[in-house]
């Protein structure tokens, strides 16, 4: 017997609406009678932990990129093996996916990393998840809307410098994950409920 699992990235740039429509899609598949798994975004739980992705020292933050890819594999994978356990239906959804993380480094550092893990972006791409959800950021379009204050761990601060911040991760983020099949960006709208 095939299992009914899905396993879906909710991804996007800072301040995208990623919380809000996380909440939606729990209710929505909730509603329809299935058991829904979260992931949490991994590097906040570094960020909450005590890491500094902007720190200077370049082998700390080798380590800490590598260990936040193995964190978000690892519960990704454990929480796989859960939803194989469920009589119901089971979606996964991954506050953020493998392929968000490489956004934040150079090519160079996310290929050795990889390497060391015995991977590859295709792999962990195109293999990993049925569909990945990119919300804007609201720094491209929807200005008015952006802010700092709904997130502590954010780095990017609340200026013109940070907005143009803001949308050169956004569009990294979409570039890490071009080429999954089902990768869907969804823009901004005037009406944030049109959006999620």
């Amino acid at each position: 017997m095939t299992k009914d699992i899905k396993k879906i990235v909710l991804t996007g740039g800072p301040c995208a609406g990623k919380t809000t429509a996380l909440v939606k899609v729990i209710e929505h598949f909730s509603s329809l009678g299935y058991k829904v798994f979260t992931i949490p975004e991994i590097p906040t739980l570094f960020s909450q932990a005590g890491m500094n992705y902007l720190t200077p020292n370049k082998d700390l933050f080798y380590q800490g990129e590598k260990a936040t890819l193995e964190l978000q594999l690892a519960f990704e994978d454990k929480f796989m093996r859960m939803a194989e356990e469920c009589e119901e239906p089971t979606v996964i959804v991954c506050d953020r996916g493998v392929m968000d993380i490489s956004a934040y480094m150079t090519p160079e550092m996310w290929e050795q990393i990889t390497s060391e893990l015995g991977v590859t972006t295709a792999q962990l791409r195109d293999h990993r998840y049925d569909a990945v959800l990119h919300l804007v950021s609201a720094a491209d379009g929807a200005e008015q809307f952006y802010t700092t204050s709904t997130n502590s761990t954010r780095y990017e601060q609340m200026n013109e410098e940070g907005l143009r911040q803001a949308r050169l991760l956004d569009k990294k983020v979409i570039n890490a994950w071009t080429g999954h099949s089902h990768l869907r960006v969804i823009n901004n709208h005037e009406d944030f409920d049109k959006k999620i």
